[in-house]
């Protein structure tokens, strides 16, 4: 499966780099495939290890702020691998085959 998903904590006041360069290190310690983005982050794998290391990030971020935003995105298929690149491949493919 691929999930999409942003975390942050509400009510800081200036910048999250911090905070998302520790979420980032979380996701790579996980062994998930990801990609990372200027506004959220996409994993594959399976249901119970994505939502663990969503668990982590949650946890992570729970230790100095009360509130925390999650939007979370799932992207289901049986059988599916190496979608986060497999996706995008198949439409530049398209585009360069059929639009160029």
């Amino acid at each position: 499966m691929l999930c999409q998903f942003s975390i942050f904590p509400l009510g800081k006041e200036k910048g999250l780099h911090e905070e998302v360069a520790h979420i980032v290190k979380i996701i790579e310690d996980s062994g998930l495939s990801f990609k990372f983005g200027p506004m959220s982050t996409v994993v594959e794998g399976e249901w119970q290890d994505i939502m663990s290391v969503i668990n982590k990030c949650r946890e992570y971020l729970h230790q100095k702020y009360d509130r925390i935003y999650i939007n979370i995105s799932i992207d289901d298929r049986k059988n599916a691998v190496n979608r986060i690149n497999g996706k995008v491949k198949e439409v530049l493919e398209f585009k360069e085959r059929n639009l160029s």
